[in-house]
């Protein structure tokens, strides 16, 4: 099993960033990356003054296609130009690291594992976050484990974790008032988050961030894919001893979220809604477990005043912008089964803050309210 370096950040999309940096990778080079993820991921592309070129994925699994890499060969990327392969794996189930780890060595590639979602999953049985050269994850509210905001990297390659570690000590940590905003942020969230309160904090936690009241997950500069003037920043250290005691406690925390997708397919067998597909050789410790449907808009309107938490993951191929996509250099209709899967495939929460009788609730709406695609 490769072993890793472990180094904290005080975001999962800086850490992303500090590795393009400590891999040279900057004005003039592309990086390959999946027309289906969050906007900050190509943000830390664009941030490096290098180009992301976005594939489409597999409709079955929402991973890379690895076809679409090959297919995009002097059409959307070019030999000369392309350093690096970001392999998203997309809500917790591993992407094909085999066929796209054999596509970035024909090409000489850096490979970099997406692993905010897939914390204790594992392909071919080894661990996610271990399968390319590097990787990156979140420990934001949504993720595996949560410190209220942060992320790390895991470096495979010891030239490269040496590289890494040199950026890292490069970025100052953020200061102590925020670092105790960010601890009470953390503490109010473990006390108040429940399920039938998903919405309602949700929207509260995006108000007061807007309003600079809480430190939020976004910035408005991020989402028009500008980098903010303090983006560049280490975790601080109440955020790190959190994050290593929740690691530590991380395998429970998988062994729950295993619990309750079994008891999530358990009750779409039962309403006979399909089941994820999960390839042979994948073992994913699901964050949200997708299914698409028909009335994605409609289902969340309504999900949302029956307080039953439903997740709109991914709402556009560069979340969650609805419009601009070229801002992130996404050209609209390049990645069809992203746009796809965007307007039809809601997510269900696993988390361990759920109970059966939740669970059973949960899968019943959507059930009961919504439509085939």
């Amino acid at each position: 099993m490769s072993t890793t370096v472990r180094i904290p950040f005080f975001k999962g999309r800086v850490a992303l960033h500090a590795i393009l940096e400590a891999a040279g990778i900057g004005q003039g080079h592309q990086v390959l990356l999946p027309g289906y993820t969050c906007v900050v991921v190509p943000n830390a592309v664009l941030y490096r003054g290098a180009e992301p070129v976005y594939a489409d994925i597999d409709p079955a699994t929402f991973n890379l296609d690895p076809a679409a890499l090959e297919a995009g060969c002097g059409r959307t990327w070019s030999p000369d130009r392309l350093r690096a392969v970001i392999v998203q794996h997309t809500y917790g189930l591993p992407a094909d690291i085999d066929r796209i780890g054999a596509f970035a060595r024909a090409h000489g590639l850096l490979v970099i594992e997406d692993a905010c979602h897939a914390l204790g999953s594992r392909w071919q049985g080894r661990p996610v976050g271990t399968l390319g050269d590097a990787a990156f994850f979140s420990s934001q509210w949504s993720k595996p484990v949560t410190t209220g905001l942060g992320g790390w990297a895991e470096i495979v390659d010891p030239e490269l974790a040496a590289a890494v570690s040199a950026v890292a000590a490069r970025y100052p940590r953020p200061g102590a008032l925020a670092g105790l905003r960010l601890q009470a942020q953390y503490l109010a969230y473990r006390v108040l988050y429940r399920p039938r309160l998903f919405w309602g904090l949700q929207g509260l936690y995006r108000t007061l961030g807007r309003l600079g009241l809480v430190i939020g997950s976004s910035t408005g500069a991020e989402l028009d894919c500008r980098m903010p003037d303090d983006y560049r920043r280490r975790m601080g250290p109440l955020q790190e001893r959190t994050l290593a005691r929740l690691l530590d406690q991380a395998a429970m925390a998988a062994a729950t979220r295993r619990t309750n997708a079994a008891l999530i397919e358990r009750e779409l067998e039962r309403h006979h809604l399909p089941l994820a597909h999960v390839p042979a050789g994948c073992d994913p410790v699901w964050l949200r477990y997708p299914l698409r449907v028909g009335n994605k808009d409609a289902l969340l309107a309504a999900a949302r005043a029956a307080r039953v938490e439903l997740g709109d993951w991914f709402l556009a191929p560069v979340h969650p912008n609805l419009t601009r996509w070229e801002q992130a250099a996404y050209r609209p209709g390049s990645c069809p089964e992203a746009e796809r899967a965007s307007r039809e495939v809601i997510n269900l929460p696993t988390h361990p803050g759920l109970d059966p009788a939740e669970i059973a609730r949960i899968v019943g709406f959507v059930a009961e309210r919504g439509t085939r695609p």
